[in-house]
């Protein structure tokens, strides 16, 4: 009956398998409850992330019956199936079992320059954007990253090009350089037009956009920077 707790099986890939546990969850409880539940009544050494479990912070994220996600904000009642198979992200090094290294995310973060570098360092006056400018419309739909990693492990290109910057660090290039108080620009499009880590990696599959869990378009990211780029000569 709708609302009544159901038992589910979660297999959680750990090391070179996967070990299945039985767990009885109510309808609004996530899989980070899951989880919880396993590390607490079942298997104390089950190892995974978690901070705010509002989805505001990305730690919690791993892949759920093979697509990246976040565990607190997916609910086993709307999966469809009273099974669940849950594995870390992809493209980035296993620590122990669900908890992953971010380290490669971040290394193509920082190549893509995020820091905030002003054009006028000293001014006394402060720089307000505003919210109906070009500008403002744009950051509107593309500021909320909260750095998961779940684009990064949805990208394809990264199976097959560990040099690819990824999503997440193309869209954060595109609010530094699309930002008119920015002065970092033409050292950010050099990243972004190399051959093999830049913005021409990237084919198009949409992978990225429709697995971010803040709604961020980030294929129209790299597609402004691509036409941004070709216009310049890229091409």
């Amino acid at each position: 009956m709708a609302g009544e707790s159901q038992t589910y099986e979660i297999r959680v890939q750990r090391g070179g398998g996967a070990v299945s546990y039985s767990v009885v969850l109510a309808p609004r409880m996530t899989v980070l409850d899951a989880l919880f539940i396993v590390q607490r009544t079942i298997d104390s050494t089950l190892a995974f992330r978690c901070a705010c479990r509002v989805g505001m912070c990305g730690t919690c994220a791993v892949r759920i019956n093979g697509r990246p996600g976040l565990a607190c904000r997916t609910r086993p009642s709307e999966l469809g199936r009273p099974a669940m198979d849950v594995a870390p992200l992809a493209h980035l090094p296993v620590i122990r079992d669900l908890v992953v290294s971010m380290e490669p995310f971040f290394a193509q973060w920082k190549r893509a320059r995020p820091r905030f570098r002003p054009k006028q360092p000293e001014a006394a006056a402060t720089a307000a954007i505003p919210p109906d400018s070009e500008f403002g419309l744009l950051a509107a739909g593309k500021r909320d990253c909260i750095t998961c990693g779940v684009c990064f492990a949805a990208c394809g290109v990264r199976t097959t090009s560990g040099e690819y910057l990824g999503p997440a660090a193309v869209n954060r290039a595109l609010l530094r350089i699309a930002d008119p108080r920015e002065s970092g620009g033409p050292e950010r499009l050099a990243v972004l037009n190399e051959e093999r880590g830049g913005v021409w990696r990237c084919h198009t599959t949409f992978d990225c956009t429709e697995m971010c869990p803040k709604g961020i378009d980030l294929t129209d990211s790299i597609a402004r920077l691509k036409r941004g780029l070709a216009a310049r000569g890229r091409l």
